[in-house]
This record gives structure tokens, sequence and C-alpha cells, in this order.
């Protein structure tokens, strides 16, 4: 019955130990506690909404990417980016051109 406390002893020495190192390591990482809150960057600043009207004020007349567009509205998910881009085509503001893979957008006029 000794050995048996001995080696739970044991085994919750090195459980501390484990989890002193994991600290040590999410530290080093920068990783912090993991909890922020929606919104917040790894600095704590705030990120800001995007005004979607005046990224598409922006637009040029021509021809352009969804790459393009990024270039306009930085730190947007792709996703977020595609359903925008979708949304003005569902609302007759965009035309899409060119192939599948190199689709491009123009302003419907």
């Amino acid at each position: 019955m000794q050995q048996v406390r001995a080696i739970e002893r044991q085994i919750d020495r090195l459980n501390q130990q484990r989890q002193a190192l994991l600290a040590e390591i999410d530290g080093a990482a920068g990783a912090g506690s993991g909890r922020r809150g929606p919104g917040r960057r790894e600095d704590g600043s705030r990120r800001g909404r995007v005004d979607w009207d005046e990224v598409f004020a922006k637009l040029p007349k021509t021809s352009f990417k969804a790459s393009d567009v990024r270039v306009l509205a930085p730190g947007i998910a792709a996703g977020t980016l595609s359903q925008r881009l979708t949304g003005w085509v569902n609302e007759k503001k965009l035309k899409r051109t060119g192939t599948r893979r190199g689709t491009r957008y123009i302003r419907a006029s």
C-alpha cells in the first residue's frame, strides 16, 4: 500500500512539473492564456468594422480581382470577402467576368 501511495505522489509531482513546463512554453510562444474577447487582436486592441459602402466606392471602374479588394480591406477573412462580393453580384452592383478560376469583377453601372 505504501508503494502505491509513493507512486501516486510521484505521479502528482510529475504532473505539476508538466503543467509548469506547458505554462512556460505558452508564455514563451506568446500564446498567453488564449482568452481574448471577440474582435480583439493579439495586442489587445479592437478591430474596427469595415465600411463596405466605402470599400465599394473605392473599387476601380475597370476589371479587378478579389485580391484587389483585399488591398482596400486588409485583415478580412477570405470567406467574408467572398460573401460580400457575392452579395454585390446578387444586388446587381457587380458583374462577374473571366473564368471560374480567374474570376474578375466589373462595376455594373
